[in-house]
């Protein structure tokens, strides 16, 4: 699954790591294929919502007092996680509020990136990354990694890291990718990408999502990479991949494209990750994936004085869309587009810009 790439994403701007410089060594090439797709200027339209009643969704406000960005779940949906320090006396650190009215309560003091079984916490030492229990248990160091942001396997079981040749320009930088076991033990590098990165973990723990150029100034090819013989199989290629995520099963992709200089290429597309059913999407937003093939959206609207957001769910497969809230029967306003969804894909956590605290909204 995908949680552990949600909490990196959540808590990664809390850390600040350090890269450093190694000789790059020869790119890996994509294997090409002949209908390898690009994004075309006659995307498919995606159906607006049918005229059909909207269901009443319970909300539910969590905290009080204002506090809490960045909210996430625990893996298994119970309680809203957030980095906090109530007071001055209280322990700064990952604080959780569970859905049953308790006070929110001190989970860990250390603040990193969460493996998706919440077991272990990664961050940087100075220029050493450090792998702890969460429970307080053991904890150690992944040398190799020197202090780099990891990226935890679906399985809890492995972890990833990046190596920056250099820091100029992103298009033009080499990237090395290393494998390690949880333990840090059995380090590896197992791919050298050129002006790309890798992104999310297929939930079979076995391939990632990585980007790649053939050469400068030619759009990113994004692919599947093999861990076990660092061998690339494409999928489509576009001006950029902008908030990539992958489907909780991993059939689909879905990115953004944008500053593109083509109106008809800018917008957020789905595509299979056979390279199959490329098409975008006629609405735009803040996203997740809420199930497989199924996507929830935060539309982007025109939102002023005292007008409520609303969610609408998105088939990836047919772009049929449907009306989850009903701004006049639910209303409610996000800060900063800040808002999660629980691993089931049943309840959603957001910062009201009302009071500023954490509320629940549980999906129809």
């Amino acid at each position: 699954m995908i949680k552990d790439q949600r909490l990196k994403i959540l808590l990664c701007s809390l850390l600040l790591v350090g890269c450093t410089s190694t000789a790059p060594t020869p790119t890996m090439s994509p294997t090409p294929i002949s209908n390898l797709q690009s994004p075309t200027s006659t995307p498919k339209p995606t159906l607006t919502p049918t005229l059909i009643p909207t269901p009443t969704p319970k909300i539910k406000q969590l905290t009080s007092g204002g506090c809490c960005v960045n909210p996430f779940w625990s893996p298994d949906n119970s309680t809203v996680l957030f980095v906090d320090k109530p007071n001055e006396t209280a322990t700064a650190g990952i604080w959780g509020v569970k859905l049953n009215g308790e006070p929110p309560q001190l989970i860990t003091s250390q603040v990193g990136i969460f493996s998706p079984d919440f077991k272990y916490v990664a961050y940087p030492k100075a220029t050493e990354t450090v792998i702890a229990e969460v429970n307080g248990g053991k904890q150690w160091v992944v040398r190799e990694a020197g202090g780099r942001s990891i990226s935890f396997s679906p399985d809890s079981k492995s972890i990833s890291w990046q190596v920056s040749s250099s820091l100029v320009n992103f298009d033009l930088r080499t990237v090395e990718v290393w494998v390690a076991n949880v333990d840090g033990t059995h380090a590896k590098k197992i791919a050298t990408l050129f002006g790309g990165s890798v992104s999310w973990w297929l939930p079979d723990s076995t391939k990632m999502l990585a980007t790649v150029r053939k050469e400068a100034n030619t759009d990113p090819i994004l692919n599947i990479l093999n861990i076990a013989d660092g061998k690339l199989t494409p999928i489509a290629q576009a001006p950029g991949f902008r908030g990539t995520m992958l489907s909780p099963d991993g059939g689909w992709i879905m990115y953004q494209i944008a500053f593109s200089g083509d109106a008809n290429k800018d917008g957020i597309w789905v595509v299979r990750s056979d390279g199959k059913d490329l098409k975008r999407l006629e609405v735009f937003g803040s996203y997740r994936w809420q199930s497989e093939g199924k996507i929830l959206f935060a539309p982007l609207e025109n939102i002023t004085g005292k007008q409520s957001h609303r969610f609408i769910e998105v088939d990836a497969a047919t772009g049929n869309v449907r009306a989850l809230t009903d701004p006049n029967v639910t209303p409610f306003r996000i800060a900063n587009g800040d808002w999660n969804l629980s691993p089931d894909g049943k309840r959603v956590v957001f910062l009201n810009a009302e009071d500023r605290n954490l509320w629940m909204l549980e999906l129809p």
